[in-house]
């Protein structure tokens, strides 16, 4: 191919400018900003309105919630469910509750997150925050197609033996938490993270069991839950696990 120059313009020049080129078409093309690629790795579903809306960072083993400017209600209540997850009927999922902003936030486990042309059903499990008790744990049912509140409480279980001092305090998070469907039976257990051992299913004194309405058994995907996150608020999920 031949070159010609325009005046002042150096061989020299031409070189570096074809070089700069070059150099650009094979350095790597930059990768969407981290918050995007994380908020793509997880679905969300919501159940209540009404709050700022919350911004979600996951990587796989973290998940963080974050609420945005506005409104000081925070009746907010989402679900966020791995992409690409398969739905089974029965299945688990942990994870831990690192850190919350505010004790009013309400962290929690889901299982059956089924999402059907934005009618929403799942099982979950959270921390109450109702009277400030949160040594309680309330298992409840989903169903954002039923008229008046979508919920329905399925049981509720103080969990004071394991989550205060022996003082009546709370033991402070991080606290570790697992939820398990299997048919009509669900069970979950809850322990302050490293101090006690983690317990085994058949551990009594950490596991609590109920039985689920038949309505509760269908095919869904396994997640978590996170609920009342104030204007500018943040939880933070660690050691995320779903599966069977």
């Amino acid at each position: 191919q031949c070159w010609t120059y325009s005046a002042g313009v150096t061989p020299g020049a031409v070189l570096g400018l074809v070089l700069g080129l070059v150099l650009a078409a094979v350095a790597p093309a930059p990768g969407p900003a981290p918050s995007d690629a994380m908020t793509r790795a997880v679905t969300r579903a919501v159940l209540t309105t009404g709050g700022p809306a919350y911004h979600y960072r996951y990587d796989g083993r973290r998940l963080v919630v974050r609420a945005g400017a506005g409104s000081v209600d925070s009746n907010r209540r989402e679900l966020a469910v791995p992409a690409g997850t398969r739905a089974r009927r029965d299945q688990v999922s942990c994870a831990t509750w690192a850190r919350e902003s505010s004790w009013r936030m309400q962290p929690g486990l889901a299982v059956r997150v089924a999402d059907r042309g934005g009618r929403v059903r799942a099982v979950t499990l959270t921390k109450n925050v109702f009277g400030g008790t949160q040594s309680v744990m309330n298992v409840l049912t989903w169903d954002t197609g039923r008229r008046g509140d979508p919920w329905r409480r399925v049981g509720q279980f103080d969990l004071a033996p394991v989550l205060l001092t022996t003082h009546r305090r709370l033991v402070p998070l991080p606290w570790r938490a697992c939820l398990r469907a299997q048919g009509r039976q669900l069970e979950f257990r809850v322990w302050p993270l490293g101090r006690v051992d983690p317990p085994t299913w058949d551990d009594g004194a950490f596991v609590r069991r109920v039985r689920l309405p038949r309505a509760a058994v269908y095919q869904g995907r396994p997640g978590w839950y996170v609920g009342h996150v104030p204007a500018r608020g943040t939880a933070v999920y660690r050691g995320l696990r779903t599966g069977r």
